[in-house]
């Protein structure tokens, strides 16, 4: 039997090798407030407790409803005493959970449909492996809420995108089509809406038949590909 735990509007579920974790608010457009935040947090937590004893060697990141996420959740921004403390708090807890998924000796395959915006885009373009349906949408956003970039974006889409197409996105606020996204190398592949379901599983599970300390290793020396020269160091 598999598994599931709520860490508030998150889901997490662990069926054999394979352990998923789900932003299960539709409602809010699965926004970023401090539940959702907190959620994360602890299931991304749990995550890593299983990849370190060696029994999880592969790891989804889904969401429920039409939209993945659409970032920060502004009017709880708004309402509270200090708004500007409360996204720092939001965008720092946002900032671990990240670091965590990261650093993972295993594979994190992310699973897109619908729009991404704000913080949202680092949660779903921060995973090893972005599948992304023909319905995918990419909004930056922040500038249009008075706010600058946080969740790692700004490095994300320079990194990948280069200075000048990072600076049109995240100043003009245009939407992104998934042509677009894997035209420029944003997500690892398109997919039709109605196969994106199935062509996710069949990677996970793929991975999950794999070689964990041979996928651990190359996820690690391919994400420090590019960095400074003290990234190789062994001592």
């Amino acid at each position: 039997m598999p598994e599931e735990l709520l860490y508030g509007p998150v889901r997490w579920v662990r069926d054999g090798a394979v352990a998923r974790i789900e932003l299960a608010s539709p409602d809010t457009r699965n926004a970023l407030d401090g539940d959702m935040t907190l959620g994360l947090r602890e299931a991304s937590g749990r995550l890593a407790a299983g990849a370190d004893d060696g029994t999880l060697p592969a790891a989804v990141l889904t969401v429920q409803g039409p939209v993945f996420s659409v970032g920060g959740d502004l009017r709880w921004f708004a309402e509270a005493p200090d708004p500007s403390a409360r996204i720092a708090e939001t965008a720092t807890l946002l900032h671990e959970t990240l670091h965590t998924l990261a650093q993972l000796p295993l594979p994190v395959v992310s699973v897109v449909h619908g729009t991404v915006a704000g913080g949202g885009i680092g949660i779903a373009l921060g995973a090893d492996i972005v599948l992304a349906g023909t319905a995918a949408k990419l909004r930056v956003a922040y500038t249009a809420a008075g706010l600058s970039p946080d969740c790692g974006v700004s490095w994300l889409l320079a990194r990948r995108i280069g200075q000048a197409r990072a600076l049109d996105l995240a100043l003009t606020n245009r939407m992104v089509t998934a042509a677009e996204l894997e035209q420029w190398g944003l997500v690892s592949r398109v997919v039709t809406q109605e196969t994106l379901a199935d062509e996710a599983e069949e990677a996970v599970q793929a991975l999950a038949s794999g070689s964990a300390p041979a996928l651990a290793a190359t996820k690690r020396l391919l994400r420090e590909a590019g960095e400074p020269p003290t990234a190789f160091r062994t001592e």
